[in-house]
């Protein structure tokens, strides 16, 4: 057992001295996880600008912009009005999502049924706005068509009437024009269905996304510091550490010790820091801080006796970095740490609940979102300490066959 601890101080040693990797670790999840919680708990909307060229100045052209100023759509849109050489320029040049020209003559030609054209230019760079705008430009045109089609007998009567229409002229336009908004507004708005609504049953709110989204960055972090600290084993095989410890097999299982109790060290750190900061900022209950950490600290070791025994496959240093880092990303990526599994597309999020990260992830998950600590299954505890067990096994036979004497 003295040599395993002596094992374990000389890790803690050398890694003492590279104390900075040991920041990155913890620096690059938590840079992603605060820009990403940003974005995820920002109320963020699409917004930009309508150039409107009104060669019409009517009435009914105003009305035409009233329309995508009005409402909701007033929240996200800014009708501005100019001349159609510098709204031209402006949309080419990405300065807003639209131009619309109205031409002159709009007003005449819709009263008297003409055709008219509304010349409308998008932002080709956009896709949401500029899709908005033809949308509502075309839902007016047939709105247009149906008034004139509906109401042309009054339209009639009112462009053939004198400047100066006697009261009754304008009574009679009036009480026309209601008469067929009342027979027509039954169709237009009619009772097809009863709706009878009916009160859910009380479910407890589901979490916020950002908080979905931490045990993902947190595991992030284990992965980054497993996967470094499996690389220590090249520098002890340079120094010629594992060669003479072959020699006394004795030792072998109580180095291995050292190392895991190292390694358990170091990630208690990295996921006791991040698992604090995130604890800190979701107002999570700190009941569930130190099951969380020894869930952290039990499978990260075993990540580590995983990324280890990859090391340990290949014949240089060079390929077992190159493949270990090609591994992580695909890992991070599916295993929830760039998005949460719960947004995820159902196939993804089964690809990425069976990875050990996403494993990690989903139970960390399950403890820092239930009412009471310490809602990890036995079961979850007992696949993390064999995945170990094993892989340090694996380790010790890799050991003795050829890794420590190359």
């Amino acid at each position: 057992m003295s040599f395993a601890l002596s094992s374990f101080r000389k890790d803690i040693a050398r890694w003492r001295q590279d104390w900075v990797l040991t920041l990155i670790w913890i620096a690059i999840p938590l840079m992603v996880g605060t820009l990403v919680t940003i974005l995820m708990g920002s109320d963020v909307k699409p917004s930009g600008t309508l150039l409107l060229v009104d060669e019409d100045e009517t009435f009914f052209s105003e009305l035409v912009v009233g329309a995508y100023s009005a409402g909701e759509l007033g929240e996200f849109l800014t009708v501005e009005k100019t001349d159609y050489d510098d709204g031209l320029t402006r949309v080419n040049d990405g300065e807003a999502s639209g131009l619309l020209v109205i031409p002159k003559g709009f007003a005449e030609a819709f009263l008297e049924a003409e055709p008219v054209t509304l010349t409308l230019r998008t932002n080709p760079s956009q896709t949401i706005l500029p899709g908005i705008i033809r949308e509502v430009t075309e839902i007016l045109l047939d709105a247009g068509f149906y008034a004139q089609q509906l109401f042309s007998d009054e339209i009639e009567t009112l462009t053939s009437m004198s400047e100066n229409p006697t009261d009754a002229q304008v009574a009679a336009i009036a009480i026309a024009i209601q008469n067929k908004v009342e027979v027509v507004a039954p169709r237009l708005f009619p009772l097809v269905i009863d709706v009878e609504i009916v009160e859910p049953p009380q479910e407890q709110p589901a979490p916020p996304l950002a908080l979905l989204y931490m045990p993902g960055v947190i595991v992030m972090a284990l992965v980054f510091s497993a996967n470094g600290l499996a690389g220590d084993f090249w520098k002890e095989r340079e120094l010629g550490t594992l060669r003479r410890l072959v020699a006394a097999p004795t030792f072998l299982g109580e180095f291995l010790a050292g190392k895991a109790l190292a390694a358990a060290l170091i990630i208690a750190i990295v996921g006791g820091i991040t698992l604090f900061l995130g604890f800190l900022y979701h107002g999570i209950g700190w009941a569930h801080y130190p099951v969380s950490l020894l869930w952290l600290v039990v499978s990260g070791v075993a990540l580590f006796a995983w990324f280890s025994v990859l090391q340990m496959l290949f014949s240089n240093q060079k390929t077992a970095g190159v493949v270990s880092t090609l591994l992580v990303f695909p890992l991070l990526m599916a295993g929830g740490s760039f998005f949460p599994l719960a947004v995820m597309p159902g196939w993804i999020a089964a690809i990425g609940r069976a990875s050990p990260n996403g494993f990690m992830a989903e139970r960390l998950t399950t403890e820092i979102t239930s009412v009471a600590a310490g809602a990890i299954d036995a079961s979850s505890w007992a696949i993390v300490v064999i995945s170990t067990v094993v892989g340090f096994g694996i380790c010790g036979w890799r050991l003795r066959t050829g890794f420590a004497r190359a």
